[in-house]
């Protein structure tokens, strides 16, 4: 290639450090983009892309010269949700330090929840002296859907309050994280002794409503359901039905099947439901800049990228 390289980047979060970091040289030439129209204005032009979720994956057919889609994130099914992707492009998926996060956010509101941390507020805002029953996590069964690199992280921290760890992964093969791993043929048998369900699965074709009304009718009337993957995996009127009936105890709910989650939405208001916005495992952009330019470093000499996503697999 005798001109420089272009680098397309639209990310979720502000491209101040993006910009401040990814500047242009003799070799590569960066097409920083704030918007969608700006994207459609400039694509044609990239060999690159180091994108996030929010990328307007239907504009990706306009981009001829395109070899090489970064992804700022763990999930890549924003890219592959439109189908077609030239097996001439690689794509790749960023696995940093996401499982740290998200770990973190799991036993965080899973530690609320045990400590009734809703009702200790309450009590304070009121001034009342009331002492609390609350729950140990110790001795109790957390499952985790996905037994990935996040997945696994989860289970160790899980390990660390005592807990038994559950695992579900795509082969069921036995890992060092889990007490006990099942394959997806065996789910019903995963859920039904958990105390927590943590959703860790990419989005695919397989996961895609994987958690209907069936399987919340397998989970204990006492268990909580976490959600840091993806909002579809779960069929979200099966499991506001699930809440309201006092089939499950509670969810921690960070995606959802439309983002911004509508105001509309019944979830807002309900007691025993916690709503984050996407961000359990929020981009720290200095990892994901150090990450891409490996990366493109690998690239430009022929090196295996790291993070290559079997597009079939859709992970």
């Amino acid at each position: 290639m005798n001109r420089p390289m272009n680098v397309l980047v639209f990310t979720r979060e502000s491209s101040t450090p993006y910009r401040a970091r990814l500047i242009d040289s003799n070799d590569v030439r960066y097409l920083h983009c704030e918007s969608e129209e700006e994207v459609g204005a400039r694509v044609e032009e990239a060999d690159v892309i180091l994108g996030s979720v929010v990328f307007p994956a239907r504009l990706l057919e306009r981009a001829r010269r395109l070899r090489w889609i970064q992804v700022t994130g763990a999930g890549v099914d924003a890219f592959l949700a439109q189908g077609g992707l030239s097996d001439t492009v690689a794509l790749t998926r960023v696995d940093a330090s996401f499982g740290d996060r998200i770990a973190e956010y799991v036993v965080g509101h899973v530690l609320a929840h045990a400590q009734r941390m809703r009702d200790v507020y309450r009590q304070q805002a009121a001034r009342r002296w009331e002492p609390l029953p609350t729950q140990l996590l110790a001795g109790r069964t957390m499952g985790i859907a996905g037994a990935g690199s996040i997945g696994r992280t989860v289970a160790r921290r899980a390990r660390g309050m005592d807990m038994r760890t559950v695992g579900l992964s795509r082969t069921g093969r036995r890992l060092a994280e889990f007490d006990v791993s099942y394959g997806p043929a065996s789910l019903h048998e995963f859920l039904g002794d958990l105390d927590v369900l943590v959703i860790c699965l990419p989005l695919t074709a397989r996961t895609r409503g994987m958690i209907g009304r069936e399987e919340l009718a397998c989970l204990k009337r006492s268990a909580i359901l976490v959600n840091t993957a993806r909002g579809p995996i779960v069929e979200e009127a099966a499991l506001i039905d699930a809440l309201r009936r006092g089939a499950i105890a509670a969810a921690v709910l960070d995606v959802f099947a439309e983002e911004p989650l509508p105001e509309s939405s019944p979830l807002w208001a309900m007691s025993n439901v916690t709503i984050t916005s996407h961000h359990a495992g929020l981009n720290v952009p200095d990892e994901i800049i150090d990450y891409f330019l490996d990366n493109l470093a690998r690239f430009r000499s022929g090196e295996t990228l790291r993070g290559l996503v079997d597009p079939q697999r859709g992970y």
